[in-house]
């Protein structure tokens, strides 16, 4: 079977989650170009770490905002009923006149509804399950379960907790390496299973 077409947004994703892992083997395992030695990670390893982890769960954060935005114009189309429709409307009535006045389906309702998303928060599992809700894609959170993250929702919200807490109270979260091994590698598993559905249910609506 050949590979799922990748979306705009999962390939953004990709880009960001990159970031992460050259942080990591650069300037993580490779200190000014030499071999980490072995042992716990001193003060300034662990902001690294940290960061990596901000960055990660942040990218995910875009990530769904951007997929909603670029999946909510083929949802318009194939599925004009689709209840998100009804939901937009009643929270944003103007939302709809503004996409005709501005003309073009694709443009004007992606442009309306990314005005429309960027007041709402994208974080952790529930902002996981809206968006596969609001696109029409049909995933129960086991689908996002892999031999590797055997419960991969709950830990999601594991690590946007941490997040928040680093970001919002400055909290000195302690991390390891393969922590941070292992968010980049949650978040990419779980948009490579909303991008692989997406490509299923979307497929030629996908631009290039």
């Amino acid at each position: 079977m050949p590979p799922a077409r990748q979306t705009r947004s999962f390939k953004r994703l990709r880009k960001n989650l990159n970031r992460g892992d050259t942080l990591l083997e650069k300037f993580f395992d490779r200190p000014g170009g030499k071999a980490r030695s072995v042992g716990q990670p001193k003060s300034h390893e662990q902001e690294l770490l940290r960061a990596v982890l901000v960055l990660t769960v942040g990218a995910l954060d875009a990530f769904l905002s951007e997929l909603l935005i670029e999946l909510m114009p083929g949802l318009a189309r194939v599925s004009p009923e689709a209840a998100v429709f009804d939901r937009i409307a009643k929270e944003n009535p103007g939302l709809v006149l503004r996409a005709m006045y501005l003309g073009g389906i694709d443009e004007a309702l992606a442009e309306a509804i990314e005005a429309h998303f960027q007041a709402k928060t994208m974080h952790g599992a529930k902002a996981v399950r809206q968006v596969s809700d609001w696109c029409a894609l049909s995933h129960s959170d086991a689908a996002y379960n892999t031999t590797r993250f055997a419960a991969a929702l709950p830990a999601l919200d594991e690590w946007t907790d941490k997040r928040h807490r680093i970001v919002h109270t400055g909290e000195l979260v302690k991390m390891k390496r393969t922590d941070a091994s292992d968010v980049i590698a949650l978040v990419e598993s779980i948009g490579r299973t909303l991008n692989n559905k997406a490509a299923g249910v979307y497929g030629a609506s996908l631009k290039p």
